[in-house]
């Protein structure tokens, strides 16, 4: 009976302990409870509970009852000696009275009672109670106490072990969330079912949206606004992949707002998608930082630093560059009856619009100085045009200043003129300064020339080196009037100069010439020896010649000169029927350059006037095809037909030099020059070269 009724008021006890213990969602407060149960229920005067620290083999008290913590703390216990070995060491849970008399000495105590908290079959601790309390005094613990200690333990255990869980988990979401709210990336993630199940602050900061408006929403729903994004997370959904898009524009909340996107497949430990885990890089702050970068240091300048740090140290290289300076003529004298307020306003003005000027055509602004500007091509970014640009911005920057002064001049102020110098040459470009405090710029002869140049030049003149026209010369655009050399500092021997004249090319006319002259550069077959850039380039200057002389108007001359680009552009295709694909070609591009219908079959007219026989139609059409056989009355007609014999030769048209010559007998007999001025410069010079092929068989 007593057997009995031990057993029932065990299974009640631990039926109360284990309904108890469940409650707990702190390890502390469980372990507290644990400790004043178990000496609650075996009567013992104290005890405490000891918790193995992590990567440790030492235990640590963690809750503590009727003992002196100060003389607990003192104690070392570890698993390698002592009841805890045992503890650990043992098959079974069962409680331990093997407790070494030091530790009952040191806590004055004379019995005790130690049983094991065990997780995954190791030791995780153990609960130990001290000196059994009866009405006469203590005792030591007797079976019965141990098999109920041992009982609790297994409990205790079990509660231990889900707390620790909980505990660990509830630990780790905190520790997971403070990362996400902590982190200056966005992270928005959804569920298997799209829904958004998470959005961390920076996420919410960047999109312009409330978790409010996220959570529990299907990603449709949110982000209803930007069918670009749902894509990307239908593609994520189906494809598992992960997609990365840099400068993304995202439109979720109030506000669109450009961003670095990853969007990832979210797996769990099996391998299997659970959802998607959006990432949201907010660049907004970096596109601040270069705009205002820029407002200090030329555009090309910042952004080759951000892609290349090395940029940042010490030290230069040598470059062929081509520099500009422009200085503003009688400033300071203009300066002087001015009050400082209007001279500090009329140079932003001023250079406010010569710099756009310059950044549009990817200039590198260098420095101002005072009044000045110095301008670099070349350098940090090399061009194969940068002198072309140069002369197209010194010539830009002339005709915008003549509006500017026009408004000057109708509010009563007087108006700037400036003089501009370019030169061509090598310089050295790179850093220089201190390693806190530096200034990216170029040094050599080849600037200060630039500079002398300027110093020379009259309001309004743009002059050049014989180095700048000697890189521009073959490319048709422009115009330049040899000057007397001049004696500059620095220099022993007299300096060629020459002006800038003018460039005969309309904004329109420049983006065709760019347009066509790289396609030919990289497509253009290299068996097509006559038919090339040469030849193009050729055709251009000449119709340009032609047309100034028949006394075109500037509407007209653009058409011509578009044509004069666009006319063997069907060579990138094939020879035969190259016209009409040239035409092809032209009507693609023209319409988004700005032509009309009307000025576009005017220039498809004049490329069909090249095709051999000529026909041509109009006056333009007569200039263009003048201008395709120019070279027939120059004395470059050898070289250039020699070109034409190998081109043939290799498309296998002719065989050898007789059929080659009979051919051009033939043609030079039938061919006739329709322009005025065509048959007064070229028809002479033709029929010699006639006479000279027929004098190779008399």
């Amino acid at each position: 009976m007593n057997n009995i009724a031990f057993k029932q008021l065990e299974l009640e006890t631990l039926l109360e302990i284990t309904n108890t213990l469940i409650e707990h969602e702190d390890l502390d407060g469980l372990l507290q409870d644990i400790l004043i149960r178990t000496c609650g229920i075996l009567d013992a005067s104290c005890g405490f509970i000891l918790i193995e620290e992590k990567n440790s083999d030492l235990f640590i008290p963690k809750a503590v009852f009727n003992v002196d913590e100060k003389v607990l703390s003192r104690i070392i216990f570890n698993k390698r000696r002592g009841f805890l070995h045992e503890l650990a060491n043992q098959k079974d849970k069962h409680a331990c009275q093997n407790i070494e008399n030091s530790l009952l000495e040191r806590l004055e105590k004379s019995f005790a009672l130690a049983a094991p908290i065990t997780g995954k079959n190791q030791l995780l601790g153990s609960i130990i109670i001290f000196d059994k309390e009866l009405r006469n005094g203590t005792s030591d613990f007797s079976k019965e106490d141990a098999a109920m200690l041992s009982a609790i333990s297994v409990q205790a255990s079990v509660a231990y072990n889900n707390t620790y869980l909980l505990d660990t988990l509830i630990e780790s979401k905190r520790f997971n969330d403070n990362i996400m709210e902590s982190i200056h990336t966005g992270v928005i993630t959804t569920n298997l079912f799209g829904e958004i199940d998470y959005i961390n602050k920076t996420a919410m900061k960047i999109a312009h949206i409330s978790a409010e408006e996220c959570l529990g929403n299907h990603y449709q729903i949110v982000f209803e606004k930007d069918p670009d994004l749902i894509e990307l997370l239908e593609k994520v959904e189906q494809e598992i992949s992960v997609y990365s898009e840099q400068n993304f524009l995202i439109k979720v909340g109030v506000e669109s707002v450009n961003v670095n996107l990853t969007i990832s497949p979210l797996i769990d430990d099996q391998g299997e998608q659970i959802g998607t885990v959006i990432a949201l890089e907010d660049i907004s702050y970096l596109d601040k930082i270069k705009s205002t970068f820029k407002k200090y240091v030329s555009k090309q300048i910042v952004d080759k630093i951000l892609e290349n740090e090395d940029l940042l140290n010490l030290g230069g290289q040598e470059l062929t560059l081509t520099t500009i300076f422009t200085d503003i003529r009688g400033f300071t004298n203009m300066s002087e009856k001015m009050d400082p307020i209007d001279v500090v306003k009329t140079l932003n003005e001023y250079f406010d619009l010569m710099i756009d000027v310059v950044f549009k055509y990817n200039g590198t602004l260098d420095k101002i100085i005072g009044d000045a500007l110095m301008i670099i091509y070349g350098a940090p970014i090399y061009g194969h045009d940068d002198t072309k640009r140069a002369l197209l911005t010194a010539i830009e920057m002339q005709h915008l200043l003549l509006d500017f002064n026009a408004a000057r001049k109708l509010n009563g102020i007087d108006p700037i003129e400036i003089g501009i110098g370019i030169n061509r040459g090598k310089a050295i470009a790179g850093n220089i300064g201190s390693k806190d405090q530096m200034n990216y710029t170029v040094i050599g002869d080849a600037v200060n020339l630039a500079a002398r140049l300027c110093s020379n030049a009259d309001a309004g003149q743009i002059l050049v080196s014989e180095s700048v026209v000697s890189e521009v010369e073959n490319l048709g655009l422009f115009d330049f009037q040899k000057l007397e050399a001049i004696k500059v500092k620095g220099k022993e021997q007299e300096v060629q100069i020459f002006a800038l004249v003018k460039c005969f090319c309309t904004s329109k006319v420049l983006e065709v010439y760019d347009l066509v002259l790289s396609d030919l550069l990289i497509n253009l077959s290299p068996d097509l020896h006559y038919h090339s850039i040469s030849h193009t380039l050729d055709v251009f200057i000449s119709a340009r010649k032609i047309a100034i002389l028949e006394g075109i108007g500037e509407d007209d001359l653009e058409l011509l000169l578009v044509a004069a680009l666009f006319h063997d552009t069907g060579f990138l295709v094939k020879a035969d029927g190259h016209e009409e694909i040239s035409c092809q070609i032209a009507q693609d591009h023209l319409f988004r350059i700005g032509f009309n219908k009307n000025q576009i079959d005017l220039i498809c007219g004049m490329i069909m006037a090249t095709k051999i026989p000529q026909k041509p139609l109009n006056k333009l059409e007569e200039i263009i095809a003048d201008a395709d056989l120019d070279y027939l009355g120059r004395n470059d007609f050898f070289a250039i037909g020699d070109q034409l014999f190998n081109e043939l030769q290799a498309r296998k048209v002719v065989d050898n030099v007789f059929d080659w010559d009979q051919i051009q007998i033939k043609f030079l007999e039938n061919h006739q020059y329709f322009t005025k001025t065509s048959q007064k410069s070229r028809a002479m010079q033709k029929e010699k070269h006639l006479q000279l092929i027929k004098s190779k068989y008399s």
